[in-house]
């Protein structure tokens, strides 16, 4: 294609002159395609200046260079003169670049800036109280992790949804835990959480703010909960090893035995509270409590070698009237004891014998509560009943069970025989998601 043709073209395709068509060419190095897209860039300005200036700086240069220097040359400075002249050009076209701006996207109070790094400093608080608690960690795992790629209101309403149970969190770290609930009789329930985890974020959605469960576990535990990169953390996990996440574990705070691990994977309010009420069925920090030691006996004011005869004959003396004084006392206790058993009266046979087995159909929608039956050879038995339904209807339920038709068995609750509620309504037994024993009379 002719250099007139390339004119031409240019011309049919901007409605432009044959100058305008053949500077923009000559800055294009012949290129229509090239040629016609600056033009509609700079928007048909006119470039002969910017043409004149390049050409004759390009043929100073090439009087004192050699060929190739020359075309290389050109090249370079066509652009450079050309960036300077449109640079220099006060033109309406072209806007003033945009001032950097740095703004809190979420958070922050009246204590915070943003500092030299675009990161937010709070005043006047201590660097050591900025991450974490005086007495432990109480890091936000999803508002770490999710906010910063979101708008504010998002931001703070996943915060709120995944927050964890601070209501229910003791405020002290693992030793000072087990030294309170040693105090307090009570069980260590610890939570291990890891941020790359979601499961973990699940069970501060759906399982933790249940009223269920944190009535259970105020009732018999002190709660803890860690990320597992915490201080805290690390180092239960070098007492306690663990397999996977999330992970719950009890602890004995008197030994500091790890007794119980949850499988707390998709683990819904309802079945955490049967495995915990199983749990408390299983052990109980009663059966084991120390003895209160014996009152020592009275010895001598000073020491045998120091004693005449008659003071060692009399110390022997009192020291075996004590011996069987407490003996005594010990065997009146027991006698007492086997008393008060013979005297309890026993369960009347009628009521249970009274009882036949009905089969009915499960209760079904929101005022029901799952009851889990654990029987005799260590199967269990999930069944819902209505709250209104009579504590009979268990007894009914269980004499349907094959193998259980014609046995006498027990239903036990809490250490409660159920034999003695069987008038009263689920509810008011407190039977609702609850595990109920079947012990074989």
């Amino acid at each position: 294609m002719t250099p007139e043709d390339k004119i031409e073209d240019f011309c049919n395709v901007t409605n432009a002159n044959r100058l305008a068509a053949a500077n923009y060419l000559e800055l294009s190095g012949g290129d229509v395609a090239q040629a016609v897209s600056l033009y509609l860039e700079m928007g048909g300005q006119d470039l002969s200046e910017v043409v004149n200036t390049s050409t004759a700086t390009n043929f100073q240069q090439s009087t004192s260079a050699t060929p190739a220097d020359a075309e290389r040359r050109s090249l370079i400075d066509s652009d450079a003169e050309l960036a300077r002249a449109l640079a220099q050009q006060d033109s309406p076209t072209i806007r003033a670049p945009i001032a950097p701006k740095r703004e809190i996207l979420v958070g922050g109070d009246q204590n915070d800036h943003v500092g030299l790094d675009g990161g937010m400093i709070r005043r006047g608080v201590p660097r050591s109280n900025r991450s974490r608690d005086s007495n432990f960690q109480t890091q936000t795992f999803a508002g770490n992790a999710l906010p910063h790629r979101m708008g504010p209101s998002e931001a703070t309403s996943l915060v709120d949804l995944f927050s964890p149970p601070f209501d229910i969190i003791n405020k002290e770290n693992f030793e000072g835990t087990r030294k309170r609930a040693k105090i307090e009789n009570k069980w260590v329930m610890v939570d291990i959480q890891n941020i790359k985890e979601f499961a973990c974020q699940v069970l501060n959605r759906d399982l933790w703010p249940n009223n269920a469960v944190k009535e259970v576990i105020r009732a018999d535990f002190l709660f803890l909960q860690f990320n597992s990169e915490s201080p805290e953390g690390r180092q239960y996990i070098n007492y306690y090893p663990i397999d996977s996440y999330p992970h719950i574990a009890i602890i004995d705070p008197r030994t500091g035995e790890r007794v119980k691990v949850l499988n707390a994977n998709k683990l819904s309010p309802n079945e955490f509270i049967l495995h915990i009420t199983d749990f408390l069925e299983r052990y109980s920090l009663n059966d084991q409590k120390k003895l209160t030691p014996p009152t020592p006996i009275k010895g001598p004011a000073k020491p045998v070698i120091a004693m005449s005869e008659e003071e060692q004959i009399e110390a022997v003396i009192n020291r075996s009237l004590e011996e069987d004084r407490s003996a005594s006392e010990s065997n009146d206790e027991i006698e007492d004891t086997e008393e008060e058993e013979d005297s309890t009266p026993e369960e009347p046979s009628s009521i249970f014998d009274s009882i036949q087995p009905i089969e009915r159909e499960e209760a079904k929608g929101p005022t029901t509560a799952m009851i889990k039956f654990r029987l005799a050879d260590g199967q269990t038995v999930i069944r819902r009943f209505e709250k209104m339904d009579p504590v009979r209807y268990l007894f009914e339920f269980i004499k349907t069970v094959p193998n259980l038709k014609d046995q006498e068995f027990e239903l036990v609750c809490h250490r409660n025989n159920l034999i003695n509620q069987v008038n009263q309504t689920v509810e008011d037994a407190g039977l609702s998601n609850s595990l109920v024993n079947v012990v074989l009379g």
